[in-house]
């Protein structure tokens, strides 16, 4: 039999009736698998870009909570802590007041009454409290309503009214001094050296987590850096410029100091037979005493322009950051035909409605999510 009848009579055989698609239909296999390959290169591209963006947005994002919750802390929660130490250091009524009824206070209670020093709720008899549940979402940090002499009402506002450089601003309770003992050479001066430590130390943490802030947020190089570590595909210092830009102009969060210059302690002044003759005042000009002529920090406030930023941050921002695909077996240009780019929005929130838990009131309780 020659060969093309047993060609013939192969294909006309029912097992070899197989054969002949399974050839047609082999270049569709082939281009199938070639398809899978070129999906998986992209979808594995858009994940990268994808946790890249989210990576850096968060980062960039979380050193701004940091810089926030660190100064809410140090703008009375933190000194409050410090003094709250002289709660137990009590000083006895001179004898008018003992025949009036008044027991012993705290050395605490000089300050807290006279505002230097503000307290966490919810006793403002005293002012001293226990330490806030971990879940609550206001502190109730305040000074005492009751100051009649040089009220602290027009501090705990957004924007507070500093008192002028060469106003002498008391920050003890003279009413109290003059009915207590409070004797400057026994503990007086080492008290308030003490306070005088505390807020100068308070206004150094300040400024170093500022100077932090803002070289972590220059040309927004935390985000950048966080895009470039996690991606090929751009250079470091010029890494995801779209989105970077999107971010970078509600990072401009600006905290102004409030301070003081002229501050007025009071201590009992006691003749030589020990009888009590009253309070006198013992001043220091902040200048004098601090380097560089600085005055002595208070706490800091967000001003106007960075609340308004705040707000926004706190509504969410939309990132958005197109990226280049990896060339395929098909030469097609996918770029340019589907424009890929990936996308979240970031959210930097604390438990108010303006988004403020910086001053007044403060609140170090910012979180940072992101949403798709």
């Amino acid at each position: 039999m020659s060969i093309l009848h047993r060609t013939v009579w192969k294909l006309k055989d029912r097992k070899a009736q197989i054969l002949l698609p399974a050839v047609l239909l082999a270049p569709i296999f082939i281009l199938v698998i070639y398809l899978l390959f070129e999906m998986a290169k992209v979808s594995m591209t858009k994940v990268r870009q994808q946790f890249a963006l989210d990576n850096a947005a968060y980062t960039q994002v979380s050193v701004l909570s940091t810089y926030l919750n660190a100064v809410a802390m140090i703008n009375g929660p933190l000194p409050y802590r410090v003094m709250l130490y002289y709660k137990d250091m009590k000083v006895t009524p001179k004898p008018t007041a003992q025949q009036a009824g008044k027991q012993p206070v705290s050395v605490f209670e000089l300050f807290y009454h006279g505002g230097g020093i503000p307290a966490l709720g919810p006793d403002y008899g005293t002012g001293v409290n226990g330490p806030p549940d971990a879940d609550s979402t206001d502190w109730g940090l305040r000074y005492d309503p009751s100051i009649q002499d040089f009220p602290r009402g027009d501090w705990e506002k957004e924007q507070p009214r500093e008192p002028d450089s060469e106003t002498w601003v008391p920050v003890m309770s003279r009413s109290l001094v003059d009915d207590y003992y409070f004797p400057a050479l026994r503990y007086g001066v080492e008290v308030i050296k003490n306070y005088l430590t505390t807020f100068a130390t308070t206004g150094n943490i300040f400024e170093s987590q500022e100077y932090i802030y803002k070289q972590e947020t220059k040309n927004a190089v935390a985000f950048r850096t966080g895009y470039f570590l996690n991606t090929n595909d751009c250079k470091k210092s010029d890494c995801a410029r779209q989105s970077a830009a999107q971010l970078r102009r509600f990072l401009s969060i600006n905290l102004d100091p409030f301070e003081l210059n002229k501050l007025r302690f009071y201590a009992s002044d006691s003749g030589m037979s020990g009888e009590h003759g009253g309070a006198y005042n013992i001043d220091f000009s902040a200048s004098e005493i601090l380097p560089n002529g600085s005055h002595l920090f208070q706490f800091a406030y967000v001003d106007a322009n960075s609340r308004s930023r705040l707000r926004s941050l706190g509504r969410g921002i939309k990132l958005k950051q197109s990226f280049k695909l990896p060339k395929n077996y098909f030469n097609i240009n996918l770029e340019q035909k589907y424009k890929p780019y990936v996308r979240n929005t970031v959210v930097l929130s604390c438990p108010r409605s303006n988004n403020n838990c910086v001053w007044p009131n403060p609140l170090p309780k910012y979180n940072v999510t992101l949403d798709p």
